[in-house]
């Protein structure tokens, strides 16, 4: 037996399942489904336009984005159960995009609500400093009243300052939760469509792999989908990753073999 590579532990996650409970085709529809609750934001967001309420540019962006991948949705989600090659790989590309776009708009928010809030604290900070370098007509308290009120407004202020670090703390928790969440939703979808892909090969087209054990193109010039634009949207999808999408079963097998053997040594 040949000793296992390094190479294979570094490829792209390929689940079998949804959450080892259902089916991959069951795992993409019910992603689909939260990706679609997730960007219906973006269309009272448009209507928000027509009310003349102040957006950014950067919200406007968000917005827009959110409408054309409802519609990409809308175009690609209906052929789940009718196995189209080319519509799964376009919906694998979707939400593999919209993770890695989501993260970029995330971390703009996040950054432009952290400036804003040290922009206030600091302006706070320094109102506070102007009043009390202010010169003042009443007249001074006495020092023991001060003695007394000192400990009571160090506390107010490190109860104000140390406020937001708790809340700031469970965003960042909610944040990365949500956008692992995103990751795993992505990657069984992506599984969804290589599924389709290399049984669509099986199927339909002789088994003629190459060197490198990948499957043939479907959407090559020639093959069943390669005609039209639909042959070369499907040949420019594919050509992004072609090891994995059309990756032979022969890395699943080893892979599988090695995470076996693994997992029965460490229970010896």
């Amino acid at each position: 037996m040949p000793p296992p590579s390094r190479t294979s532990w570094l490829r792209l996650p390929r689940p079998k399942s949804f959450l080892g409970l259902m089916s991959l085709q069951t795992g993409t529809e019910l992603a689909s489904i939260a990706l679609l609750f997730n960007k219906a934001i973006g269309v009272y967001g448009i209507l928000t336009l027509f009310t003349g309420y102040s957006l950014s540019a950067l919200q406007v962006t968000a917005y827009l984005y959110s409408v054309l991948v409802l519609a990409a949705l809308a175009l690609c989600a209906p052929h789940i159960r009718k196995l189209s090659p080319l519509h799964t790989l376009a919906l694998a590309w979707v939400h593999a995009v919209d993770t890695i776009v989501s993260a970029a708009y995330t971390a703009a928010f996040a950054a432009g609500w952290y400036l804003a809030a040290a922009h206030g604290t600091a302006g706070l900070t320094g109102a506070g400093e102007e009043g009390a370098g202010a010169p003042s007509n009443r007249e001074a308290p006495p020092r023991r009243q001060q003695q007394h009120d000192e400990p009571q407004a160090q506390a107010a202020q490190g109860k104000a300052g140390g406020a937001g670090v708790p809340d700031t703390a469970a965003s960042i928790v909610l944040v990365v939760a949500f956008t692992l969440v995103r990751v795993y939703f992505s990657l069984v979808v992506m599984a969804f469509a290589r599924m389709v892909l290399l049984r669509f090969v099986d199927e339909r087209m002789d088994e003629a792999h190459d060197s490198s054990g990948a499957s043939p193109d479907p959407f090559a010039v020639g093959a069943p989908l390669g005609e039209g634009w639909r042959g070369r949207l499907g040949r420019a999808m594919v050509s992004f990753g072609r090891g994995y999408w059309l990756g032979g079963r022969k890395e699943d097998e080893e892979w599988a073999r090695q995470v076996n053997s693994k997992f029965r040594s460490s229970r010896r």
